[in-house]
Order: structure tokens, then C-alpha cells, then sequence
């Protein structure tokens, strides 16, 4: 096996341990919960930890890989998670729970970024169905992560993704990092209005916060409606990873035969219906599953699929690609808090109604914009 090979491995097996581990939150709340003496009210504060962790974790790491060694980074941020992860468990007060969120929230902000740039790295411009891959394996330890959660239950579970990261820790010490690349020129292209691009970033924002919310509160919300158990609840979760999954492969041949606006505009017809049929029948379990698999989906290309739509039609630098992350991660600080307030004052039905209202205006504003931007209305020469 080459060089790149190993570094390809490597990548794919860091990205499958860090879907599982975004993943592992929701299904364990109760658990977490009840080791903490919380309750649903203050279990949005996770959320804002982890996500407040991904968010300085990205930005960081972003100057830090294009600086340091890449594979010594990966190592270094899977070993401090896989501490942080084994000591879950144990932790009785919340405050301390919060700051092992935290910790683990940059971890996992540092792995993602570290490992897309890296992959770009090593196979430059030939990189697309290589990234489209290693989401896929995001999304498979999506799918394990509940399901382990759910059959070994909290302590073992987190201890089991802990040791997961262990081997590939010390893997990335023995594979050399690729070279780093420096931002590539987009003369060709226009550059977007900073209004215009501050509306992208409020759609990222509203999907982001979307998607985590949903995953996260998912198994709370089924569980707090007597629709599951907290074992069937993280299997529920499971099967919307499942929905993710499928996404995400179907997305592959689909965005090379259907045009990107009109491929968007399928993604949120799709989880505003999936959202509907929950909302309509809010105490059938039979639509709860339906509609979580709809729902996951449709968010999946979600996206990558906007972006790809928006880098083909403006030039977006690197900065800019990080505002955009940087936006994303504030969604999933703020998102999953403000549901959790809802949730507790006004019932588990303010999840998916919160969802739809969001996503329906996420819509609007995208289907406004990027028709907009498709006429050259938003943008202005270099």
C-alpha cells in the first residue's frame, strides 16, 4: 500500500470515529442526565459546550494544520478525546460535564478540518469523490455509534469509542502528512456581496443548527412522548443515520445529473415533508421512524450540495470557506440550547415544529438568493 493509500485509510477511519462520536450525545442524554442529577432544561448546555469546543477547535485548527505536522495534530487530538471520552461516566457534576463536552468539541472541530484539508492535500484536484467517500464513513459511525450506545449502554459505550481512537492515535505518528497547499486563485470568478454572503451564512447557520438539533433531541423527544425506551430511543437515532447514510450515497449520482439549485430545493421540500408527517401524527411511532429516515435523508447532501452550488457561481476563498464552517458551528451552539428551553417549558412538540418553521425559511431565503445570484444580481467583478 502507498503512501497516499495509508494516508486515505487513515483519514476514513479518523472521520468514521468522528461521526460516531458526534453521534453519541443524543442517544446518552438520559444517561448523562441522570449521572448529573439534570434535567431536560439543562441538557441544551451540552450542546453549547461541544459546539462552542467544534467551533474554537475549526478555527484553530485550520491555522495549525496549514502550519504543523498534520499526522502529530490527528494523533494528539484523537488521544486528548479519547481521554475525555472514558472519563464521561464518572463525571457526577455538570459543570465538569460541560468543560469534558468543551474539550471534546475542539477535539472533534480540529479532526474534521484537519482531515478534509489533508485529504485536499494529497489528491489536490482529483480530491471530490474522495471527501464524498469519507462523509459516507462519517455517517456509518453515525449509524454504530447509537446502536453500541443502546446494546453496552452509557459507561461501556463511551468507553468502547474511547479505545476506538487509541490504535488510530498512534497509527498517525507512523503515516507522513501530505504536503500543505496554499489557497488556490478564483480570478475567473465574481465576487459575492458581503449581504449576499451573510444570507449564505445565516442558511448554513439555520441547517447546521437544524441537523444537530434534530439528531441530538431525537431520542429525548421519543422518550419524553413514551414513543421509546431509552434503548429504542438511541436505535431510533440509529435509523436516522441510517437516512443519513443513503443520503449522502445517493447524492453521489444525483448531483452529476440534476442541477444544483433545483437538487437543494429537493433536500428541503423533502425534510419539510418528512417533518410534516411527524408533526401530523405526532403520537404514531410508525411516522416517528418515517419521518427520521426522510428527514436524514434529505439533510444529508444538504450541504455539500449548497456549497458546491455556491463555489461554481461566486468565488469563495479559503477565509471564506471558514466563515461559512464558523457559522455552521454557531448554529449547533445556539440551535439545540434554545429547543432545549422549548422543549422544557412548552413540550417535546416544540422539536419539530421549531424545525419546520426554521427549514421552511431556509427555503425561502435560498431559493430568493440563488436565484438572485444565478441572474449576476449579487455579485461584482474582482
Amino acid at each position: 500500500m502507498n503512501q497516499r493509500a495509508k494516508q486515505t485509510v487513515a483519514y476514513y477511519a479518523a472521520y468514521f470515529i468522528l461521526g460516531a462520536t458526534i453521534a453519541s450525545l443524543g442517544p446518552s442524554l438520559v444517561y448523562l442526565g441522570a449521572n448529573t442529577a439534570t434535567h431536560t432544561e439543562a441538557w441544551g448546555l451540552l450542546f453549547l459546550s461541544r459546539s462552542a469546543g467544534y467551533l474554537s477547535g475549526s478555527l484553530v485548527g485550520g491555522r495549525l494544520f496549514q502550519r504543523w505536522n498534520g499526522s502529530v495534530l490527528l494523533s494528539a487530538a484523537l488521544s486528548i478525546a479519547a481521554v475525555a471520552l472514558s472519563t464521561l461516566p464518572a463525571i457526577t457534576v455538570f459543570s465538569l460535564l460541560m468543560a469534558a463536552m468543551f474539550v471534546i468539541g475542539a477535539c472533534e472541530g480540529g479532526l474534521d478540518v484537519g482531515c478534509n484539508l489533508q485529504l485536499v492535500w494529497a489528491y489536490r484536484e482529483h480530491s471530490a469523490p474522495y471527501l464524498n467517500g469519507m462523509f459516507l464513513l462519517a455517517a456509518l459511525g453515525g449509524v454504530v455509534s447509537p446502536l453500541l450506545l443502546s446494546l453496552l449502554g452509557g459507561t461501556w459505550g463511551y468507553r468502547a469509542l474511547a479505545l476506538l481512537k487509541l490504535p488510530l492515535a498512534v497509527a498517525f505518528w507512523l503515516i507522513p502528512a501530505p504536503d500543505p497547499q496554499t489557497e488556490e486563485r478564483a480570478d475567473s470568478k465574481s465576487r459575492l456581496k458581503p449581504i449576499w454572503f451573510a444570507l449564505f451564512c445565516l442558511i448554513v447557520l439555520i441547517y447546521v443548527g437544524g441537523e444537530v438539533s434534530f439528531s441530538g433531541w431525537l431520542s429525548a423527544y421519543a422518550f419524553s412522548l413514551n414513543l421509546a425506551t431509552e434503548q429504542s430511543g438511541g436505535m431510533l437515532t440509529s435509523f436516522y443515520w441510517v437516512g443519513i447514510l443513503l443520503g449522502r450515497a445517493m447524492a453521489i449520482p444525483l448531483t452529476r445529473r440534476l442541477e444544483l439549485r433545483r437538487m437543494v430545493s429537493i433536500c428541503y421540500s423533502g425534510i419539510l415533508l418528512s417533518l410534516g408527517v411527524i408533526l401530523l401524527n405526532p403520537l404514531s411511532i410508525g411516522w416517528l421512524w418515517a419521518g427520521a429516515l426522510g428527514v436524514g435523508v434529505c439533510l444529508a447532501p444538504l450541504f455539500p450540495t449548497t456549497f458546491a452550488f455556491l463555489e461554481r457561481r461566486a468565488a469563495i476563498t479559503g477565509s471564506l470557506a471558514g466563515i461559512l464552517w464558523a457559522s455552521g458551528s454557531f448554529g449547533a451552539m445556539l440551535y439545540p440550547w434554545i429547543i432545549g428551553q422549548q422543549m422544557a417549558q412548552r413540550g417535546a412538540y416544540s422539536l419539530m415544529a421549531i424545525l419546520a418553521v426554521s427549514f421552511g425559511a431556509a427555503f425561502l431565503l435560498f431559493w430568493w438568493v440563488s436565484g438572485r445570484l444565478q441572474r449576476g444580481l449579487t455579485t461584482s467583478s474582482l
